[in-house]
């Protein structure tokens, strides 16, 4: 149906081109790899790059609406994660944006201590 759309490529020049026609969403979920090297030759990183990220993303998400924020780095802990998202957000200019729910692991997802997945599904007001 032409409500959806599955787009592929570089997450930081389609960011910039969807902001830029002014496009906005019900709900944005950010999944990237934990590291990577982009299309130009750029290292890119959750740990050091998570909250430039959600600040692209998160102004294209209806007011009401969801940004879904995912990790599955081993090396970052739940509440230094959740910390990364805050900066993002605050970035973009929404401080009242508010932690609405934490999503544990799959109970196929077995992991001994902190858990490497964190899904933190932020409500934008």
């Amino acid at each position: 149906d032409d409500r959806h759309d599955s787009i592929y490529g570089d997450c930081f020049d389609w960011l910039a081109r969807l902001s830029k026609r002014g496009e906005t969403f019900d709900i944005i979920i950010l999944d990237p790899p934990s590291t990577s090297i982009g299309t130009k030759k750029k290292r890119w990183s959750v740990k050091n790059n998570m909250a430039e990220l959600i600040s692209l993303a998160a102004p294209m998400v209806k007011r009401g609406g969801f940004l879904w924020t995912t990790t599955n780095s081993a090396t970052i802990h739940p509440i230094k994660f959740a910390n990364m998202c805050r900066k993002g957000l605050l970035d973009a200019g929404l401080p009242n944006a508010k932690l609405e729910r934490i999503c544990p692991m799959p109970g196929d997802f077995p992991s001994i201590g902190t858990p490497s997945v964190k899904n933190l599904i932020w409500k934008i007001q």
